[in-house]
């Protein structure tokens, strides 16, 4: 799935949840072969609706291209204006690329590139609250979280560091600057601390 579709199912989660009744979408997707037979009786045993429709919502990024197309396909005839919204949102969307003012700023090569640790760092010390949805978003989970929380329990920076190292140790090669500064950008970090730490290490 690409990110900005990616980034539309993350806006968008709890007004999807809340209006849907999956059961009727996910029959349409295996149908559409974006579901296996197993994750279809996950969703069937779950007994709470919004519970089913956040399921889905979570498992569709790991399901590939045609997972994004085929779900709003199959909003049409029952929730049309869900899949309006849809629509409402890929039309607003950039294409996967960090905002602007950072693709000005920083080199496509930088943006290809995966982050140092020094770069991190620096990152680092300038996140605030904000630190655990922007490595939700990079792919982390709960208990990553905890773990680095456990690891650094007097010391905020390390917690971030620590989850934003696991981050490119578990991803690799997919850990770029690119990724990070979509994540960065929707959780609004100033656009000049981004440019400040990957202009800085060129």
């Amino acid at each position: 799935m690409e990110e900005k579709h990616r980034r539309i199912l993350r806006r968008l989660r709890l007004e999807l949840a809340s209006q849907l009744r999956v059961d009727m979408v996910v029959e349409y997707l295996y149908q559409e072969r974006v579901l296996s037979q197993a994750f279809l009786e996950e969703v069937r045993a779950e007994p709470v609706t919004i519970r089913k429709s956040l399921k889905l919502l979570d498992h569709l990024p790991s399901r590939g291209a045609r997972a994004f197309p085929a779900f709003a396909d199959s909003l049409r005839e029952e929730f049309p204006w869900l899949r309006r919204r849809l629509e409402e949102e890929e039309r607003a969307e950039e294409p996967g690329e960090p905002a602007d003012e950072l693709r000005l700023a920083i080199s496509d090569h930088i943006l290809k590139s995966v982050p140092t640790d020094k770069q991190l760092n620096q990152l680092s010390s300038h996140l605030g609250p904000d630190w655990e949805r922007i490595v939700v978003d990079l792919g982390l989970k709960e208990p990553d979280l905890y773990r680095c929380k456990m690891n650094h329990q007097y010391n905020l920076q390390a917690q971030i560091l620590a989850a934003l190292i696991l981050w490119k140790r578990r991803l690799g090669k997919q850990a770029t600057v690119r990724s990070l500064c979509d994540s960065l950008t929707l959780a609004e970090t100033d656009p000049g601390v981004i440019i400040k730490i990957f202009q800085e290490n060129l």
